[in-house]
């Protein structure tokens, strides 16, 4: 078979979550004999704007493109600039080059970069696509649905898209950021420690915002409103041409169904080719102090507060037989706290999960899956997590499900975990059935002929 994945591209130039799924996919299908091809959105030349397909050195046998002058690439920091985001491309371009490969199929990791005429010329030569949920961009241009705070339940038929996205990285950082020169020294320390930098300003007002009434809109032009209405139109129009929609979680249908109507839809939990079964060979020794593990960011739109805001009440009231791991940099550290700030690896992970009691993932955005969750279930810890986090379809009686944003909740989850309790936690994990990397790829392989039957 001969499958074309757009992604957002290789690491170490793109990284989390999205981009290991799609490499690990990637390999996992070359190594069964398939022809795979990779498409990215690349740089945008400053002196020449035609679009075009440059193809750059096999990685890992799989065939590489790089998309010249795709749209801009924001990642989650917002766009203010919508038209560039909308701006139509040659499809005689895409026409050609889906022409030299042939493909059977198209699966679509992301739609930040490319152009619709993709989809249309894949329309065009009658090559199915699939297109696997892994955020909200093109519902949300923030990409998480969160401002403020809290979830956007409610943006007024997008008004409130003026205000959450009024911090937006220009087109000239953008440009910057996907050009070859970004590309290779993205991971040199000074860059390292401006982009520390941004990300920690990115989310400083998180904290303040949290328990306070959402702050009034400021006033803008129906312009500008209409803009925001047409940006999000012109991506569900794409997504509404893709054959299938697969779905990582119940959430994510639940939230993508409230905008659009895809064609053909399945939910199939996501999975990567690091995660193994471990639950026999982990052994459990319970010690007297709690021991709570939080692997994910310590940002508001994670839950970081929530979770600090509840062990706060603990060691307020004098129980304080319990530490959090924490793993990253963390604000205003507690003394209950155990700061990694160098985060962790995924090597790291036995050591981790044999030093826990129980892993919480208490976040507020929609989180489509959580790899944490389910690396958690692997090594057979429990967990508890907000109804807010996409993994909570495994967990099954192996965890607790606490409303999203609730200190009060979770607190109470907190106190019940005695020895018995996280025991039996245990065991009904050993029954879980967790869904391997094989296993997964296979889904897969089912999806891509479902959409040819």
């Amino acid at each position: 078979m001969k499958i074309l994945h757009y992604f957002l591209g290789f690491p170490p130039y793109r990284s989390g979550g999205m981009t290991r799924y799609a490499y690990d996919l990637m390999r996992a299908q070359v190594c069964d004999g398939n022809q795979v091809y990779a498409l990215w959105p690349g740089q945008i030349e400053l002196l020449n704007s035609k679009v075009s397909i440059r193809e750059q050195k096999s990685v890992n046998n799989i065939r590489n493109f790089e998309l010249i002058n795709p749209l801009p690439v924001s990642l989650d920091e917002g766009i203010q600039d919508v038209d560039c985001f909308m701006r139509k491309s040659d499809l005689a371009v895409y026409e050609s080059f889906l022409d030299s490969i042939r493909p059977d199929i198209i699966h679509i990791h992301t739609l930040m970069g490319m152009h619709q005429e993709l989809i249309e010329a894949a329309v065009k030569k009658k090559i199915r696509t699939v297109y696997t949920t892994h955020d909200y961009f093109g519902i949300c241009p923030k990409v998480n649905l969160f401002r403020a705070g809290k979830v956007c339940e409610d943006d007024h038929n997008c008004a409130d898209c003026i205000r959450c996205n009024s911090s937006a990285l220009s087109l000239k950082k953008i440009t910057l950021m996907q050009s070859p020169t970004y590309r290779k020294l993205k991971n040199s320390w000074p860059v390292k420690v401006m982009r520390k930098l941004h990300r920690n300003n990115f989310f400083i007002n998180g904290q303040d915002v949290q328990e306070k009434d959402e702050i009034s809109v400021p006033l803008a032009s129906p312009e500008s409103i209409m803009r925001y209405r047409q940006l999000r139109a012109f991506y569900i129009n794409i997504l509404e041409e893709i054959n299938c929609i697969h779905y990582n979680s119940t959430l994510t249908k639940s939230i993508y169904e409230k905008y659009l109507q895809p064609q053909s839809s399945t939910v199939i939990s996501v999975s990567h080719s690091g995660v193994s079964d471990h639950r026999e060979e982990s052994i459990w020794h319970p010690a007297s102090t709690l021991r709570i593990t939080m692997l994910a960011p310590a940002k508001p739109y994670k839950g970081f507060y929530v979770l600090r805001k509840a062990l706060d009440t603990f060691w307020q009231g004098g129980k304080r037989n319990f530490v959090l791991q924490v793993f990253g940099v963390v604000p205003s550290p507690r003394i209950y706290m155990k700061v990694h700030e160098r985060g962790f690896s995924q090597a790291d992970l036995a050591r981790i999960f044999a030093e826990t009691d129980v892993l919480v993932a208490p976040s507020i955005w929609y989180e489509t899956f959580g790899f944490t969750v389910l690396e958690a279930i692997s090594y057979g810890v429990p967990v508890i997590v907000s109804d807010h986090v996409g993994a909570k379809d495994i967990i099954g009686d192996g965890g607790l499900v606490v409303p999203a944003g609730s200190a009060a909740a979770l607190t109470e989850a907190l106190e019940g975990l005695d020895i018995q309790t996280l025991k039996r936690m245990r065991d009904a994990i050993k029954r879980l059935d967790i869904l391997d990397w094989r296993q997964h790829v296979e889904k897969i392989y089912n999806i891509y002929t479902e959409v040819y039957s």
